[in-house]
Formats: structure tokens, sequence, C-alpha cells
């Protein structure tokens, strides 16, 4: 496995930031809900004005394949399962809950330690709501 410019992740003198990381992250999710964003999707805003209901339209695209994937997850018949198929069902073991929830209100609690990062970071002056950071259409979607 390959580490940052493309040096190994067990190179001599390489030390992880965060001792069992993925422990440390299936800690933050039963003491505060920090449930493990990996991947957002981006839409220019142009497309959003052109098309309205191009952000709802996506949001339900994705919400209906990850209902089959989590559905298939929680009955055993994902075959093969790799490292993300086994921490997403890490995840539903620790919440009883989808592994995978979409929209700002499950996901609140770490979208707004994220701008606080980003704030304390100086990759944002200051702070935005969250609600500023995706299309109307889809503040109040969950999946």
């Amino acid at each position: 496995m390959l580490g940052l410019h493309g040096i190994p992740a067990d190179y001599p003198g390489v030390v992880p930031l965060i001792p069992d990381a993925a422990e440390a992250g299936y800690r933050a999710l039963r003491d505060r809900g920090f449930y493990p964003i990996n991947h957002v999707l981006v839409v220019r805003d142009e497309l959003l004005a052109e098309h309205p209901d191009l952000a709802a339209d996506l949001f339900a695209a994705y919400a209906d394949a990850k209902k089959r994937y989590v559905a298939d997850l929680a009955e055993g018949f994902v075959t093969d399962p790799g490292p993300t198929d086994r921490m997403y069902a890490r995840v539903m073991q620790i919440t009883s809950a989808d592994p995978l929830p979409y929209g700002i209100a499950p996901n609140r609690a770490m979208i707004d330690q994220l701008i606080r990062y980003a704030v304390d970071q100086q990759i944002l002056t200051s702070p935005v709501a969250a609600e500023d950071l995706f299309p109307d259409s889809t503040h109040h979607l969950t999946a």
C-alpha cells in the first residue's frame, strides 16, 4: 500500500498520525455519532442552475443504489467482501442502523466538525452553515 507521494506506508520511519485509525474512527462513531464520510459528489453550480431537479435526482439515484447494497450487506449477500464492505458491516454492528446515511440531518455532527477543522486549518476563513454547502433542493432529503 502506498502512502503520500508514493512512499510505502511501511517505509522505515513512517509512523501513522493516528495509531489504529480504523478503531479510532469506530470510537468516534460510537461516542460522538461521527459517521465515516469518505466520498462526496460535487456538481457545478451552473449545471444545478440549468437543471433544477438534478441534485434531487442524483440523490435519489444514489440512495436507491445504496439501499440495495446495504440490504445485501445486511443479509450477507455481498460475496468476497473487501475492506470497505467489512467497515460498513462493522458500522452496522455498532449503530444497528444504515452504515451510509445520506443527507445533512443524519450527518450533521460530522459535517459541522469538518467545517470546524477547515476553519482551524485556515482552509475556510470563517465557519459556514452546512446548508450553504448543498443545494436547497436537497436540504430535507435523507436516505
